[in-house]
């Protein structure tokens, strides 16, 4: 998905020119029952996000230096994905932090 005007992220909110194209990143738990992926959607599943990822994202003024091309095999990329399907289960006994005893 792209778009003419790209999403500021953080930016459009703080204005502080380090938070431009920042977002949040959320929890991994559940995350296969989440797609589509990405703060705007465009990756369709986890497999398509992990290749976004090897090939360095996508080159612009926003992308940070710490994102570099990764050289992993499919077998590894497969690893991973299997890796975020265990992070699924159930949160039924989540105790909220106001209701731990004194």
């Amino acid at each position: 998905m792209t778009s003419k005007e790209p999403d500021l992220g953080r930016f459009a909110e703080t204005k502080a020119e380090s938070e431009r194209g920042a977002f949040k990143t959320p929890t991994l738990r559940n995350i296969v029952q989440t797609p589509p992926y990405m703060h705007d959607g465009s990756e369709p599943t986890l497999l398509a996000v992990i290749d976004f990822y090897v090939k360095g994202g996508n080159p612009n003024p926003s992308l940070a230096k710490e994102i570099k091309p990764l050289q992993l095999t499919a077998q590894e990329k497969q690893d991973l994905v299997a890796f975020m399907e265990a992070l699924t289960g159930d949160v039924d006994n989540l105790v909220p932090p106001s209701t731990f005893p004194q």
